[in-house]
């Protein structure tokens, strides 16, 4: 399974999204990493989800990236979030 795949299905099964976008921007580094250029280490990733309700942008990002912990173990590099909570 390719990394994008298994981010998506983590944060899937773990937020239950309203919305959810997974974007490979690997290529937008690939001048200044060489492991970007073959793909899946830069994500921008756009989630909407009731699980983000009442909680403040920097909680949702530390929930975000504790749900992908083992993939920056993995090769993944950097993330770059959008986070809504359902009435965004």
């Amino acid at each position: 399974m390719e990394i994008k795949e298994i981010i998506l299905k983590k944060l899937s099964e773990a937020l239950s999204p309203l919305f959810i976008e997974v974007e490979d921007q690997s290529h937008l580094h690939a001048n200044h990493n060489e492991s970007a250029k073959a793909g899946g280490t830069h994500f921008k990733i756009s989630i909407k989800s009731q699980e983000f309700n009442n909680i403040k942008p920097i909680e949702r990002h530390r929930i975000a990236m504790n749900i992908l912990k083992e993939e920056f173990n993995n090769g993944l590099h950097a993330v770059s979030f959008d986070l809504k909570d359902s009435k965004d």
